[in-house]
């Protein structure tokens, strides 16, 4: 399976101000080592969002917190 890692905002940063100067994808992928879905992606959601810093927990937010699920497990665990 592939491992999946998030680039750093400085390397994203980078990336984007060499596609803003006209260069192409390609050639920026090739440059940073990085595949060109990559750095696709990464400029696509930077037109979008007009921002090269990711949003940071970004997900849906936890109802429980690791203490509840504790508890959670321990009362069932006494119920049977």
């Amino acid at each position: 399976m592939a491992r999946r890692n998030h680039l750093d905002d400085f390397t994203r940063r980078r990336m984007i101000g060499k596609l803003e100067e006209g260069r192409t994808i390609t050639s920026v992928a090739a440059e940073f080592g990085f595949n060109k879905s990559v750095v696709s992606r990464a400029w696509k959601a930077f037109q979008i969002t007009c921002t090269a810093v990711r949003k940071v927990g970004s997900g849906h937010p936890r109802t429980t917190t690791a203490g509840d699920d504790r508890y959670i497990i321990l009362q069932a665990e006494r119920g049977q």
